[in-house]
């Protein structure tokens, strides 16, 4: 089962509409929860929602990201025997305002059962899905936060992402020369022909632990015209070091830039880094203290690698041993996504559990 509580602040959440950068609605929200709870909250150089909750013990940090992929529309979402679906409209944004509820239902609980807890600053961060812009670029010197919690999608609920993959995004614009396709052919040059003919390795690659995907391509501007400019973005996503992926995206740019030459065009690829990745130490004390909180209700703790991104990665990179719960949301960035709210209920009570636990080491 799971309260009404927990239910009531999902849906208000999901009403608010929320994209990367326009997160302004939901940090409002979550502003004014905060200070109804006793605490003041900042807004960072970035445009996280930070606050403060003073406890006993080494301080914890709790992060879930506000933003959402488009449309990310404010809507009403419809329950059904306990599963929470989108109204069709848009994607249910569940992912991630089932993390940003559990860290609220974890903070209610908290205070008004007067639970124990150590310090916890609580991340609410923007820009997660364009990059884990917000998490990247978060100042933890002045909070001295050596561990955390990151409440995201990835699996069923309390699995613990163990190992995440870096993360290329890559964009390439292909250059020809255009002209009327009922004339001579042989001064244009299309860049349709130039992309078919690039030798691509796309998929999974080395026993799946490297993926490289295209997503969007345009060319073109008319029917009537030999298409002169070709621009498409792609990603790449690996498990492997990262001289390997250094090779990956030499061979990308060299089989654009080849094929473009040999066919009279011209091609340039730009590689933007979101994440490394990382890989989850087994003796790391969260990590052994959460597993604590579940063998208590007698449940084995459950670690698996994911290619999905998660605020983890940025957190990792700056020395936060941060990791990533999973909230069990299912077909993410989709409008067929939805969450079951009992597991979402479970995980907080096994968060509040690991507070207690981690209070006193």
């Amino acid at each position: 089962m799971y309260t009404e509580q927990l239910y009531q602040t999902l849906r208000e959440l999901i009403r608010l509409p929320s994209t990367s950068g326009h997160e302004e609605r939901v940090r409002e929200y979550l502003a004014g929860v905060l200070a109804k709870r006793g605490l003041e909250s900042t807004v960072d150089a970035q445009g996280n929602l930070i606050a403060f909750l003073p406890g006993e013990g080494r301080p914890l940090l709790l992060n879930a990201h506000m933003d959402r992929v488009p449309p990310g529309l404010g809507h009403e979402p419809v329950l059904r025997k306990g599963v929470l679906y989108s109204d069709g409209t848009t994607n249910l944004g569940a992912d991630d305002c089932a993390g940003l509820t559990v860290i609220l239902e974890v903070l209610r609980r908290t205070l008004e059962q007067g639970l124990p807890h150590p310090p916890l600053v609580l991340l609410f961060t923007v820009m997660e899905e364009t990059g884990l812009c917000g998490a990247s670029r978060f100042d933890a010197s002045t909070w001295h936060i050596e561990e955390g919690l990151v409440f995201d999608n990835a699996f069923e609920a309390g699995v613990v992402v163990s190992q995440g993959a870096a993360y290329e995004a890559f964009d390439v614009t292909i250059e020809g020369k255009t002209g009327h396709p009922g004339k001579d052919l042989a001064q244009t040059v299309n860049v349709l022909n130039i992309f078919r003919e690039t030798p691509l390795t796309l998929g999974a690659l080395n026993e799946d632990q490297t993926r490289i995907n295209i997503g969007r391509i345009t060319a073109g501007s008319a029917r009537n015209a030999v298409p002169s400019t070709l621009t498409l973005e792609g990603e790449l996503r690996s498990f492997e070091p990262e001289e390997a992926i250094r090779h990956y995206r030499q061979e990308l740019e060299e089989a654009f830039t080849r094929t473009a030459q040999q066919a009279g065009g011209s091609a340039h690829i730009k590689f933007n880094t979101h994440s490394r990745g990382y890989r989850i130490d087994p003796g790391e004390p969260l990590l052994q203290v959460y597993g604590e909180a579940l063998r208590e209700r007698g449940v084995q703790l459950e670690l698996r690698p994911t290619f999905i991104g998660s605020d983890a990665s940025g957190f990792r990179a700056s020395g936060i041993r941060a990791f990533t719960v999973s909230t069990g949301v299912v077909n993410e960035h989709s409008f067929e996504e939805y969450v079951a709210l009992a597991p979402l209920e479970q995980l907080v009570q096994d968060t509040l559990r690991l507070l207690a636990l981690w209070k006193n080491r």
